[in-house]
């Protein structure tokens, strides 16, 4: 009957555009598994690469605001897309290998990227707000006094001429190349993995190993673009001086700094193995024995090589919690025994 809608498994749906038609995808001289019932279609497909390309291209786009405005803290507004970004990534990566039940771990490390990205965008626009003369006052809904100088900094900033860059190219073409490559993706995906063992074989160390490697390719990029424009990379600051924490104000502390940054990475190592192992016993059913079965091994120290991943972004955040537990550190554990010795 040539072809149809095909809503059937692996039919040509769309007419041959949504899936290619079985005989037509077994001819293929690369294709060397048949696709199991659950595989995605390309329209499927589509949709799940699209929202990692045009992601990354959002990502740069802001990065061009920034430096075609001249304000930088833009630029943490793409440093903080990086966990959603790895989120959409955990997505493909599940569907990749076929949705197996080894790999119920990774719905929960999509969910725990997209909570950190929406937290880590949260900081964003928060430092982009402060640094165009927003205060928490703003929030006050009741009306502001007629002297007060509040929203001086945010008028003058919007009285400012409005800066432009030359347009690359129009907005259809633009649209057309992101569809194009969205398809040419989803296509090579779906039909290029029938030719590897690798999704028909589940591992979760090399699941994880792709979640990681793919946005950390994307973070040297803009890594690079940061480094060619001379300004380095400092952690985000919740000030609005621009100057972020480093281990600099930590060890301002003398030993009780040191020290209290030791028990912050000590609390992430103590928790890091149950919770490894937690989610291994959720996708597996059973607990990891690591001295005798490799799989479980590997499995847990993937796990735990991801956590160690996620704590670094979230950098600033530990070394605040130092600077906090330092003064207690001080008290409690470095001068101790002179606080004993004056209540005597």
């Amino acid at each position: 009957l040539g072809p149809s809608l095909g809503f059937q498994a692996h039919s040509p749906f769309l007419f041959g555009l949504g899936d290619l038609p079985a005989d037509l995808t077994a001819s293929l001289p690369w294709v060397s598994h048949v696709e199991p019932i659950n595989a995605l279609s390309i329209p499927t497909w589509a949709i799940h690469s699209s929202s990692v390309i045009e992601f990354i291209f959002a990502m740069n786009v802001i990065w061009n605001y920034a430096e075609t405005t001249g304000n930088e803290k833009w630029k943490g507004m793409t440093w903080g897309m990086l966990p959603l970004h790895a989120s959409g990534i955990a997505a493909c990566t599940y569907h990749f290998f076929y949705n197996p039940s080894s790999f119920q771990f990774m719905v929960s490390t999509q969910a725990g990227f997209t909570l950190l990205g929406n937290i880590t965008l949260a900081i964003a626009a928060f430092r982009i707000a402060r640094s165009n003369g927003w205060t928490i006052a703003d929030l006050n809904p009741f009306p502001k006094s007629s002297t007060s100088p509040t929203g001086l900094v945010a008028d003058n900033i919007a009285a400012l001429p409005l800066k432009i860059s030359t347009e690359g190219e129009s907005e259809l073409v633009l649209a057309g190349k992101l569809s194009a490559l969205t398809l040419a993706v989803a296509y090579a995906v779906k039909y290029g993995e029938l030719g590897l063992d690798i999704p028909f074989n589940p591992n979760p160390a090399i699941g994880v190993g792709m979640v990681l490697s793919i946005p950390a390719l994307t973070a040297a990029n803009f890594w690079n673009k940061s480094q060619e424009d001379g300004e380095g990379f400092t952690f985000p600051s919740f000030g609005g001086d621009g100057e972020g924490l480093s281990m600099t104000d930590v060890k301002k502390y003398g030993v009780a700094g040191t020290v209290a940054y030791v028990i912050t990475e000590l609390a992430f190592w103590a928790v890091a193995f149950p919770v490894a192992s937690t989610a291994l016993y959720q996708s597996t059913g059973h607990w990891p024995d690591v001295i005798n079965d490799t799989a479980d091994r590997t499995t847990v120290l993937g796990f735990i090589f991801a956590g160690a991943n996620i704590a670094r972004l979230a950098v600033p955040l530990r070394l605040g919690a130092a600077l906090a537990l330092a003064p207690w550190v001080d008290e409690n554990i470095i001068n101790r025994g002179e606080k004993t010795e004056d209540s005597k």
